[in-house]
């Protein structure tokens, strides 16, 4: 029975108790404020049990493409520094003659741009230039236009971004969103100790080592990924700092990122100046925006938020929605592949806080 007093505390502490994952943090509100907002469970449970609270950063995952990359690729394009409507061939020469030279910035940024969806990268390669090779020696995926969601494309998208501004991307983010929002825990680790006091996650690269395949050497994979090391792989083979992973931070501060989304003035911009992460690139076909999915083509909210809210998610259990038309924002940040990956994705999990958060 759901306690009406804190109903999402309370579906939270049952979904741990569960085991769904070992602990969650949450920000539900507006403009004016959080309308519900807490912490449940535990920030790790090995190699000691350390319980969570609303203001631990967590490792964000893919939420870096549209809080971060997305967002800075749209500022600088409003600011005529970049343009999306660029072909990777004209920014990355390593590009030209792949499969993918035609495709521009814009169509990485809606994952229309057929990269496959991963590739373990960081086995052969750990720099830039390493990557972009890579990279280039892809198969396309798909049809032209056909959305494939891509981590390949969004480490361009920051490569992308660090040659227009002459910036590392975790400057830039520091620089342009964090201190005109004022946030207290939200940027890269990178290799730092920055983040100690993050949500753990897996133990080790079991995960990626068993995708990467059988050819792949064994010195490549962490034994160990310490709490405020970045989980992803090829994130960490750029340093912890890259356009698809890397980013940490709290529920509160992934709200006051999404409530500046929805008013670009809260950064300094223009009314309207980020409306193109709101919107899909391709009106009336288009499932993504800048960065962000539909609602109506997410399943963990489909049917609960308005079909043309916005919002992305991570796999270590972070998710953010934007309804404009309310407006609203919905933070839910977990842990949910510590210390392993589990078998069960999070989607009744997702799917009951939504439920629950849009009767608030």
């Amino acid at each position: 029975m759901i306690d009406a007093a804190d109903p999402l505390g309370a579906f939270l502490a049952a979904e741990v108790r569960r085991g769904a994952m070992p602990g969650a943090a949450w920000w539900v509100g507006d403009a004016r404020g959080a309308i519900a907002a807490g912490a449940n469970g535990h920030a790790a449970i090995e190699p000691d049990f350390v319980p969570l609270t609303k203001d631990a950063p967590f490792d964000l995952a893919s939420l870096t493409k549209p809080l971060a990359t997305a967002l800075l690729a749209t500022i600088l394009d409003r600011e005529g520094r970049l343009s999306l409507e660029t072909p990777l061939g004209a920014v990355f020469p390593e590009l030209r003659a792949s499969p993918f030279g035609g495709e521009t910035l814009r169509d990485a940024a809606a994952h229309r741009a057929g990269f496959p969806a991963w590739v373990a990268l960081y086995v052969a390669e750990t720099t830039r230039d390493g990557y972009l090779k890579a990279i280039a020696s892809c198969e396309r995926q798909g049809a032209a236009r056909e959305t494939l969601y891509s981590d390949l494309g969004y480490i361009l998208l920051g490569f992308a971004v660090e040659k227009a501004a002459g910036v590392p991307l975790d400057r830039l983010f520091a620089e342009r969103i964090a201190r005109p929002l004022g946030l207290a825990r939200c940027g890269f680790s990178g290799r730092t100790g920055l983040f100690t006091d993050a949500a753990a996650t897996e133990r080790g690269s079991a995960y990626e080592r068993t995708l990467a395949g059988p050819s792949a050497r064994d010195d490549r994979f962490r034994a160990e990924i310490p709490r405020g090391q970045v989980h992803d792989g090829n994130a960490w083979g750029l340093g912890g700092i890259a356009g698809h992973a890397g980013l940490f931070g709290t529920a509160a501060d992934v709200a006051a990122i999404a409530l500046a989304i929805l008013d670009p003035t809260r950064m300094g911009l223009d009314a309207g100046a980020l409306d193109p992460m709101l919107r899909p690139v391709a009106e009336g076909t288009g499932i993504r925006s800048v960065g962000f999915v539909r609602a109506q083509d997410a399943e963990s909210v489909r049917d609960i938020l308005p079909d043309d809210a916005v919002g992305h998610w991570g796999f270590t259990g972070t998710s953010l929605w934007i309804d404009a038309t309310r407006p609203r924002v919905y933070v839910l940040l977990t842990n949910r592949v510590h210390p392993r990956v589990p078998e069960e994705p999070l989607t009744a999990t997702r799917r009951g806080f939504h439920s629950l958060a849009v009767g608030l």
